[in-house]
Protein backbone atom coordinates (compact mmCIF):
# COMPACT_ATOMS: atom_id res chain seq x y z
CA UNK A 1 0.00 0.00 0.00
CA UNK A 2 2.90 2.17 0.81
CA UNK A 3 4.53 2.15 -2.98
CA UNK A 4 1.62 3.54 -4.40
CA UNK A 5 1.37 6.38 -2.23
CA UNK A 6 4.88 7.19 -2.59
CA UNK A 7 4.29 6.56 -6.45
CA UNK A 8 1.28 9.44 -6.16
CA UNK A 9 2.39 11.73 -3.80
CA UNK A 10 5.23 13.49 -5.50
CA UNK A 11 2.64 14.06 -8.46
CA UNK A 12 -0.35 14.92 -6.45
CA UNK A 13 1.97 17.45 -4.51
CA UNK A 14 3.70 19.16 -7.67
CA UNK A 15 -0.21 19.83 -9.03
CA UNK A 16 -1.04 21.48 -5.24
CA UNK A 17 2.10 23.78 -5.84
CA UNK A 18 1.40 25.00 -9.19
CA UNK A 19 -2.64 25.35 -8.28
CA UNK A 20 -1.38 27.52 -4.98
CA UNK A 21 -0.51 30.31 -6.77
CA UNK A 22 -4.06 30.76 -8.76
CA UNK A 23 -4.28 31.26 -12.41
CA UNK A 24 -6.23 34.22 -13.67
CA UNK A 25 -9.52 33.38 -14.12
CA UNK A 26 -8.97 30.42 -11.44
CA UNK A 27 -9.31 26.62 -12.43
CA UNK A 28 -11.92 24.87 -10.88
CA UNK A 29 -10.67 21.73 -9.11
CA UNK A 30 -12.83 19.34 -11.46
CA UNK A 31 -10.64 20.54 -14.16
CA UNK A 32 -7.70 19.82 -12.47
CA UNK A 33 -8.53 16.66 -11.93
CA UNK A 34 -9.58 15.79 -15.03
CA UNK A 35 -6.56 16.84 -16.78
CA UNK A 36 -4.73 14.83 -14.06
CA UNK A 37 -6.22 11.85 -15.17
CA UNK A 38 -6.95 12.19 -18.63
CA UNK A 39 -2.92 12.47 -18.75
CA UNK A 40 -2.71 9.48 -16.82
CA UNK A 41 -4.98 7.78 -19.49
CA UNK A 42 -2.45 9.58 -22.26
CA UNK A 43 0.62 7.43 -20.53
CA UNK A 44 -1.25 4.16 -22.27
CA UNK A 45 -1.55 5.56 -25.67
CA UNK A 46 2.08 6.35 -25.37
CA UNK A 47 3.40 2.91 -24.68
CA UNK A 48 0.88 1.88 -27.11
CA UNK A 49 2.83 4.15 -29.49
CA UNK A 50 5.73 3.25 -27.81
CA UNK A 51 5.67 -0.40 -28.34
CA UNK A 52 4.57 0.19 -32.05
CA UNK A 53 7.77 1.88 -32.85
CA UNK A 54 9.70 -0.58 -31.78
CA UNK A 55 7.88 -3.13 -33.62
CA UNK A 56 7.50 -1.93 -37.27
CA UNK A 57 10.83 0.02 -37.29
CA UNK A 58 14.09 -0.29 -36.67
CA UNK A 59 14.12 2.45 -33.56
CA UNK A 60 14.38 0.77 -30.35
CA UNK A 61 16.66 1.70 -26.98
CA UNK A 62 19.38 -1.11 -27.81
CA UNK A 63 19.81 -0.82 -31.60
CA UNK A 64 23.11 -1.41 -32.80
CA UNK A 65 23.46 1.90 -34.66
CA UNK A 66 23.85 5.28 -32.46
CA UNK A 67 21.78 7.31 -34.71
CA UNK A 68 18.71 4.81 -34.48
CA UNK A 69 18.94 4.76 -30.77
CA UNK A 70 19.41 8.52 -30.39
CA UNK A 71 16.10 9.01 -32.84
CA UNK A 72 14.67 5.94 -30.59
CA UNK A 73 15.00 8.47 -27.62
CA UNK A 74 14.22 11.81 -29.32
CA UNK A 75 11.52 11.25 -31.92
CA UNK A 76 10.14 8.24 -31.11
CA UNK A 77 9.97 8.24 -27.05
CA UNK A 78 9.91 11.94 -26.88
CA UNK A 79 7.44 12.83 -29.58
CA UNK A 80 5.23 9.88 -28.93
CA UNK A 81 4.57 10.86 -25.10
CA UNK A 82 4.46 14.60 -25.75
CA UNK A 83 2.30 14.43 -28.64
CA UNK A 84 0.17 12.03 -26.17
CA UNK A 85 -0.46 14.79 -23.27
CA UNK A 86 -0.84 17.42 -25.99
CA UNK A 87 -4.08 15.60 -27.30
CA UNK A 88 -5.57 15.74 -23.88
CA UNK A 89 -4.28 19.97 -23.70
CA UNK A 90 -6.09 20.00 -26.69
CA UNK A 91 -8.96 18.10 -26.11
CA UNK A 92 -10.03 19.83 -22.83
CA UNK A 93 -7.72 23.05 -22.46
CA UNK A 94 -7.72 24.25 -26.09
CA UNK A 95 -11.84 24.88 -26.54
CA UNK A 96 -12.48 26.26 -23.31
CA UNK A 97 -13.73 30.20 -23.72
CA UNK A 98 -12.27 30.46 -20.07
CA UNK A 99 -8.58 29.71 -21.26
CA UNK A 100 -7.37 32.92 -21.65
CA UNK A 101 -4.31 33.21 -19.70
CA UNK A 102 -0.37 31.94 -19.76
CA UNK A 103 -0.31 30.41 -16.51
CA UNK A 104 -3.79 28.24 -16.96
CA UNK A 105 -1.25 27.21 -19.79
CA UNK A 106 1.21 26.24 -18.01
CA UNK A 107 -0.75 25.07 -14.92
CA UNK A 108 -2.66 22.50 -17.20
CA UNK A 109 0.48 21.35 -19.50
CA UNK A 110 2.51 20.52 -16.00
CA UNK A 111 -1.31 18.37 -14.56
CA UNK A 112 -1.39 16.65 -17.59
CA UNK A 113 2.23 15.99 -17.38
CA UNK A 114 2.35 14.65 -13.26
CA UNK A 115 -0.64 12.48 -14.36
CA UNK A 116 1.20 10.85 -16.86
CA UNK A 117 4.40 10.37 -14.86
CA UNK A 118 2.20 9.32 -12.47
CA UNK A 119 1.17 6.23 -14.10
CA UNK A 120 4.34 5.41 -15.56
CA UNK A 121 5.85 5.41 -11.94
CA UNK A 122 2.94 2.38 -11.24
CA UNK A 123 4.29 0.49 -14.19
CA UNK A 124 8.03 1.16 -13.59
CA UNK A 125 7.22 0.00 -9.66
CA UNK A 126 6.06 -3.14 -11.05
CA UNK A 127 8.56 -3.67 -13.51
CA UNK A 128 11.92 -2.62 -11.83
CA UNK A 129 11.02 -1.86 -8.38
CA UNK A 130 11.09 0.23 -5.93
CA UNK A 131 14.40 1.60 -5.85
CA UNK A 132 13.69 2.80 -9.59
CA UNK A 133 10.32 4.21 -8.27
CA UNK A 134 12.27 6.17 -5.66
CA UNK A 135 14.64 7.49 -8.34
CA UNK A 136 11.78 8.93 -10.56
CA UNK A 137 9.78 10.23 -7.87
CA UNK A 138 12.88 12.47 -7.18
CA UNK A 139 14.00 13.42 -10.89
CA UNK A 140 11.54 11.94 -13.88
CA UNK A 141 8.36 13.21 -11.99
CA UNK A 142 9.32 16.81 -12.16
CA UNK A 143 11.27 16.38 -15.14
CA UNK A 144 7.65 15.14 -17.10
CA UNK A 145 6.17 18.46 -15.85
CA UNK A 146 8.93 21.39 -17.32
CA UNK A 147 9.05 19.15 -20.28
CA UNK A 148 5.42 19.92 -20.93
CA UNK A 149 5.21 22.92 -19.37
CA UNK A 150 6.30 25.18 -22.65
CA UNK A 151 3.80 23.18 -24.43
CA UNK A 152 0.67 24.73 -22.15
CA UNK A 153 1.79 28.13 -22.58
CA UNK A 154 2.93 27.96 -26.25
CA UNK A 155 -1.39 26.57 -26.74
CA UNK A 156 -1.99 30.18 -25.38
CA UNK A 157 0.14 31.64 -27.58
CA UNK A 158 -1.41 29.60 -30.45
CA UNK A 159 -4.98 31.13 -29.05
CA UNK A 160 -4.04 34.48 -28.96
CA UNK A 161 -2.37 34.29 -32.24
CA UNK A 162 -5.00 36.28 -34.83
CA UNK A 163 -3.84 34.62 -37.56
CA UNK A 164 -4.53 30.77 -38.60
CA UNK A 165 -0.69 30.06 -39.52
CA UNK A 166 0.28 31.59 -36.00
CA UNK A 167 -1.98 29.41 -34.12
CA UNK A 168 -0.36 26.29 -35.87
CA UNK A 169 3.28 27.87 -35.97
CA UNK A 170 2.79 27.60 -31.89
CA UNK A 171 1.39 24.25 -31.49
CA UNK A 172 4.15 23.25 -33.58
CA UNK A 173 6.90 25.10 -31.47
CA UNK A 174 5.22 24.08 -28.47
CA UNK A 175 5.22 20.23 -29.13
CA UNK A 176 8.88 20.49 -30.50
CA UNK A 177 10.40 22.12 -27.57
CA UNK A 178 8.88 19.52 -25.26
CA UNK A 179 9.90 16.44 -27.55
CA UNK A 180 13.59 17.85 -27.44
CA UNK A 181 13.54 18.44 -23.69
CA UNK A 182 11.82 14.84 -22.95
CA UNK A 183 13.97 13.01 -25.79
CA UNK A 184 17.43 14.68 -24.61
CA UNK A 185 16.49 13.76 -21.14
CA UNK A 186 16.26 10.37 -21.97
CA UNK A 187 19.69 10.30 -24.37
CA UNK A 188 21.39 11.27 -21.34
CA UNK A 189 20.39 8.55 -18.99
CA UNK A 190 20.40 5.95 -21.75
CA UNK A 191 24.59 6.80 -21.65
CA UNK A 192 26.63 4.20 -19.62
CA UNK A 193 29.47 6.84 -18.31
CA UNK A 194 28.22 8.34 -15.24
CA UNK A 195 29.56 11.68 -15.91
CA UNK A 196 27.62 12.18 -18.67
CA UNK A 197 24.41 10.60 -16.75
CA UNK A 198 24.75 13.73 -14.21
CA UNK A 199 23.80 15.86 -17.12
CA UNK A 200 20.44 14.68 -16.91
CA UNK A 201 20.25 16.08 -13.62
CA UNK A 202 21.53 19.53 -15.02
CA UNK A 203 18.78 19.48 -17.60
CA UNK A 204 15.68 19.13 -15.30
CA UNK A 205 17.79 22.28 -12.85
CA UNK A 206 17.88 24.23 -16.11
CA UNK A 207 13.91 23.41 -17.34
CA UNK A 208 13.04 23.95 -13.21
CA UNK A 209 14.55 27.33 -13.90
CA UNK A 210 12.71 27.92 -17.19
CA UNK A 211 9.84 27.11 -15.97
CA UNK A 212 9.96 29.46 -12.85
CA UNK A 213 10.26 32.12 -15.21
CA UNK A 214 7.02 31.05 -17.33
CA UNK A 215 5.42 31.24 -14.18
CA UNK A 216 6.57 35.18 -13.48
CA UNK A 217 5.58 35.96 -17.18
CA UNK A 218 2.16 37.54 -17.33
CA UNK A 219 1.33 38.63 -20.44
CA UNK A 220 -1.85 40.50 -21.47
CA UNK A 221 -4.86 37.84 -21.60
CA UNK A 222 -6.88 37.00 -24.22
CA UNK A 223 -10.35 38.84 -23.96
CA UNK A 224 -12.82 36.26 -23.21
CA UNK A 225 -16.17 36.34 -25.28
CA UNK A 226 -18.80 35.93 -23.23
CA UNK A 227 -20.97 33.09 -22.27
CA UNK A 228 -20.49 29.62 -20.42
CA UNK A 229 -16.69 28.06 -20.43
Amino acid sequence: MLLPVIALAPAIALVWLLSARKPDPPESRMLIGSLFVLGGLSALLALTLNHMLEKYTALWAGAPQADLRILFWLVGIGLNEEFAKMLVLLAVLYPRKSFVSAYQGLLAGATVALGFATVENLFYLERFGTPTLLLRSILTVPAHACFTIPMGVCLFLSKRSPHLGGKYAWLVAGLTTSMVFHGVYNIWLSLDEDRLTRLAYLQVLLMALLAWRLMRWNPAPIAAPEGPA
